[in-house]
C-alpha cells in the first residue's frame, strides 16, 4: 500500500495516467486521505475498490467514473457531478451529496450511512438492495428512480418530489417504535 497522499494528489489529477497505472497495479490497495481534489475534471476515473477518508471533491467531474466497492467516509462530493458512475457495492459513510447530480447512476447494493443527499438530482438512479440509514433526500429529484428491495431506515424525505419512482418491496422505516 503506498500512503504518499502528495503522489497520488499528483496522479489523480491526470485520469488516463491514473487509469493506466491502475491498470497495472491492481494489487495495491488505495487509501486517499485529507487530499483537495475540488473542481477536478476526473471524468472515467477508476477509484473502484479505493478508500477515501476525509476527501474535498466539491464540483468536480465524476461522470462515468467507476466507484465500485469503494468506502468513502467523510467525503466531500457537494455539487459533482456523477452522472453515469457506477458505485455498485460502494460504502458511503457521512457523505456530503447535497445539489449533486446522480442521474442515470448505478447504486445498486449501496450502504448509505448518515449522508448528505439533500437538493440532489437522482433521475433514473438505480438503488436496488441499497442499505441507506439517517440520510437526508430533502428536496432531493427522485425520478423514475429505482429503489426495488432497498431498505430506507430514519432517512429524511421532507419536500422530495418522486416521480414514478419505484419501491416495489422496499423498506421504509420513518420513526422508530
Amino acid at each position: 500500500m503506498i500512503n504518499d497522499q502528495e503522489y497520488w494528489q499528483n496522479l489523480i489529477k491526470n485520469v488516463e495516467k491514473w487509469n493506466q497505472w491502475r491498470k497495472f497495479n491492481d494489487d495495491v490497495k488505495i487509501e486517499l486521505s485529507g487530499i483537495n481534489c475540488s473542481n477536478y475534471d476526473l471524468e472515467g476515473i477508476d477509484l473502484s475498490n479505493c478508500k477515501l477518508t476525509d476527501v474535498n471533491l466539491i464540483g468536480s467531474n465524476l461522470r462515468f467514473a467507476n466507484l465500485r466497492n469503494a468506502h468513502l467516509t467523510n467525503v466531500n462530493l457537494i455539487g459533482v457531478n456523477l452522472r453515469l458512475a457506477c458505485l455498485r457495492k460502494a460504502i458511503l459513510i457521512n457523505t456530503q451529496l447535497h445539489r449533486a447530480n446522480l442521474s442515470e447512476t448505478d447504486l445498486n447494493q449501496v450502504i448509505i450511512s448518515e449522508s448528505d443527499l439533500s437538493n440532489s438530482i437522482l433521475y433514473e438512479t438505480e438503488l436496488g438492495e441499497g442499505k441507506i440509514y439517517k440520510s437526508n433526500f430533502s428536496h432531493a429529484q427522485l425520478i423514475n428512480t429505482h429503489l426495488i428491495k432497498a431498505d430506507l431506515i430514519l432517512c429524511n424525505f421532507d419536500g422530495a418530489i418522486f416521480q414514478n419512482a419505484d419501491f416495489r418491496w422496499a423498506n421504509i422505516i420513518r420513526h422508530l417504535q
